[in-house]
């Protein structure tokens, strides 16, 4: 416009990123689901067990087949996603150029995978669905989907892996995305670490009253 319009000036300013402050589960609920859904349904137990141990978006399981899984590890290449028609589709690619990964898994996961064809038969919008019926049926705090990958996220932190290893697994393009997460800390962890913390806060002090004392 500006190479068209004579002494054209115009100034716009964005409205600011509204961060989402969503709820991680705990290992309690996770717990929760996995043993729902290992009576009840085998697709959302694969698909809860990738997302919340193996950092996994709803688009990647969906387009996740046996032939991109060799022992036990995930080439995450493809994934199922909506056309321009809102029909799902399978794609010959996945988010962006850091969500191509490969993921280790661990045994007891990979031995519920099916020995053919795709590791689960519904689509992003069924899992989305059965995810919340389930929340509220189990009387856990709703907290979407995508919030499994958080919950692996924080707790990888929480355990002191290295940010780096942490990006690579989840396919996340930078830090900043971590950091949001880690804003969510999972409650229990956050009291563990908060506990340590005034621990040692409180040691300090007693040991400057002893000192003191002595003086």
């Amino acid at each position: 416009m500006k190479n068209y319009i004579e002494n054209y000036s115009v100034s716009i300013s964005l409205p600011s990123k509204i961060r989402y402050d969503g709820y991680v589960p705990n290992d309690e609920e996770i717990q929760k689901l996995i043993k729902y859904y290992s009576d009840s349904d085998r697709d959302m137990l694969i698909a809860s067990c990738l997302s919340a141990f193996g950092t996994l978006r709803r688009s990647e399981i969906c387009g996740l087949d046996v032939d991109h899984i060799s022992r036990n590890t995930l080439h995450i290449r493809q994934a199922m996603v909506k056309n321009s028609n809102n029909q799902f589709v399978l794609k010959p690619f996945v988010k962006n150029s850091t969500s191509a990964r490969d993921i280790d898994m661990p045994q007891f996961i990979i031995d519920m995978l099916p020995n053919s064809g795709y590791v689960v038969s519904i689509n992003p919008d069924r899992i989305s669905i059965r995810h919340g019926r389930t929340l509220r049926k189990l009387g856990i705090q709703h907290f979407r989907f995508h919030d499994l990958r958080h919950y692996a996220a924080s707790i990888m932190h929480a355990l002191g892996v290295p940010d780096q290893y942490i990006m690579q697994r989840g396919g996340w393009a930078s830090d900043k995305t971590l950091k949001d997460i880690y804003r969510g800390t999972i409650d229990t962890y956050n009291k563990h670490f908060q506990d340590i913390t005034f621990k040692h806060f409180e040691d300090m002090q007693h040991e400057m009253q002893h000192k003191n004392k002595e003086s």
